[in-house]
């Protein structure tokens, strides 16, 4: 899960930040460590005890699991990259693939997060049947769902809006790939997208933007329109209706009718 504290803060920079203040430390103590006991301290320690710190440190602070176990496992797969001697190149070729993937976690403090075949099956279920309605799927990722949701469903049109830029490059492809008439992706911040045009508006974000996004529909969206979100809810908001898919993490959609 997300950390839950409600905070529009990016975790990349605490994160970071930690790992910086926790290497300091240990860079200090170290050579008293050595002194006191008279052996060196192996590198390989200093990097698995920095991983421990501050993933403990992170926790402390309320981050979520993901960023902990990612914080702990950082430094050690750092020292084992460089022990392979790789070309340095390959250092930043990684970095702006990572960034070019997870764009929207600096930012907006939204994961990728991809939706699983259940979940599509039985969002596809809740469109109204012989009706053509507009779906949007903001962040829609990979665009596996909409591409799903097209063929299911080829009496409506189905849009995904994406700002992570290989995501949207991959999905923009693979949706010109699959032939469908009906499938749009758009490079847009989901913010910035009128609602008002969308029967159903689906998302699989985080805790995060979920109130501001919720107060943005209930602005723009018409009345009967469907307001869908994956496993997270709005604060203070019960849902009208309550879906738990049948898959392994027993996903809930969360639905509200406009």
């Amino acid at each position: 899960m997300w950390n839950m504290d409600g905070t529009d803060r990016s975790p990349v920079f605490g994160a970071l930040a930690i790992q910086a203040v926790v290497f300091v430390g240990l860079y200090l103590l170290r050579p008293l460590v050595e002194e006191a006991t008279g052996h060196a301290v192996p590198l390989l320690w200093v990097m698995l005890a920095q991983g421990v710190i501050a993933g403990i440190v992170s926790r402390g602070f309320r981050f979520s699991l993901p960023w902990v176990v990612g914080q702990v496992i950082a430094p050690p797969l750092l020292l084992f990259a460089l022990a392979l001697d790789l070309p340095t190149w390959v250092f930043p070729v990684i970095l702006l693939l990572l960034v070019l993937v997870f764009w929207n976690v600096a930012g907006n403090r939204v994961p990728l997060y991809l939706t699983n075949r259940a979940t599509s099956e039985a969002i596809s279920k809740l469109l109204p049947r012989g009706k053509a309605v507009h779906f949007v799927d903001l962040g829609s990722g990979l665009g596996g769902t909409l591409r799903y949701l097209a063929k299911a469903a080829p009496e409506s049109r189905f849009t995904g809006l994406e700002t992570a830029p290989l995501p949207f490059a991959l999905s923009w492809l693979l949706g010109k790939l699959s032939g469908a008439k009906n499938l749009d992706f758009r490079f847009r911040d989901i913010f910035k997208e009128d609602l008002g045009q969308y029967d159903v508006v689906y998302c699989f974000l985080s805790p995060v933007p979920m109130a501001r996004l919720y107060d943005k529909a209930r602005a723009e969206m018409k009345p009967g329109s469907l307001f869908i979100s994956n496993s997270f809810a709005v604060p203070d908001q019960k849902p009208h209706r309550v879906v738990t898919v049948k898959d392994g993490r027993r996903t809930k959609l969360l639905i509200w009718k406009m």
